[in-house]
């Protein structure tokens, strides 16, 4: 009980750190929630281990805030990381009309990773499109949350 306890009060204080360091930033609400939505997208799509570089570079060619950037790709953590390979995986699935169980099991067994075929695309337009949308529901809630807060100031 004090372990889920422990692990409870390290996630608010992680949550409570990235609100600070958002907020707390010298740049304007625009740049900073752009930041987040490129690290956010670039976090749940696959870029294999690369997505946190890519966004601070994609950040820095859009002169958008790049440590907002880096805070936003860490959205795709081990806790996540099955929510939103399943869904995408799932959503692709639906939409070149695959077979959802085939295709989950090679999510599962790793073989989806291995060729490119017909899972690996539906793995990929589902993966698109949930990244796309995580990415704007990020802008937006960023955006909202810094415009309040500078309204207070």
């Amino acid at each position: 009980m004090k372990r889920i306890k422990c692990k409870e009060i390290r996630l608010k204080r992680l949550f409570r750190y990235i609100y600070l360091k958002l907020v707390r930033t010298n740049d304007t609400p625009p740049k900073v929630a752009l930041g987040v939505a490129i690290g956010v997208f670039l976090g749940i799509f696959p870029t294999f281990g690369v997505g946190l570089i890519l966004a601070y570079f994609l950040a820095w060619l859009l002169k958008a805030n790049k440590a907002s950037a880096i805070l936003g790709g860490l959205i795709m953590n081990p806790i996540t990381t099955p929510f939103f390979w399943s869904i995408s995986a799932l959503i692709g699935a639906a939409i070149i009309g695959g077979k959802r169980e085939i295709i989950l099991n090679e999510l599962k067994t790793g073989k989806i990773f291995k060729a490119i075929g017909h899972s690996f695309l539906a793995y990929i337009i589902g993966n698109l499109i949930i990244s796309l949308i995580f990415a704007i529901i990020s802008y937006y809630i960023v955006f909202k949350i810094l415009e309040k807060r500078k309204k207070k100031l």
